[in-house]
């Protein structure tokens, strides 16, 4: 008997976590939004003061270990100037092109 009520809680738990999963992977409807409200937020995400911050922080650290410490190459440190500037200056090159 006490075997038949642990599979039975056993079921209902995979149930109860089935319906937790499908409640957090399919929001409501209600939650819905267009593709370019959400491109948005994550440009603003993305070249917001945190990434700023942690971009400052790449460069810091990037540049000392390679000029003071010759532990970094220097096309690495070119690299990582280079992707930051197209990341955090896109919006000023889109304007730019485009008019």
């Amino acid at each position: 008997m006490l075997k038949k009520v642990q599979q039975i809680c056993k079921k209902i738990a995979v149930k109860i976590t089935d319906i937790a999963v499908f409640m957090v992977v399919f929001p409501q409807v209600s939650f819905a939004t267009d593709v370019g409200s959400i491109i948005d937020k994550a440009t603003g995400y993305l070249q917001g003061g945190l990434a700023r911050s942690i971009g400052v922080g790449a460069i810091v650290i990037a540049g000392y270990l390679c000029l003071a410490k010759q532990m970094f190459p220097k096309m690495y440190f070119m690299m990582i100037l280079v992707g930051l500037g197209l990341i955090f200056g896109a919006s000023t090159l889109y304007d730019t092109f485009a008019g």
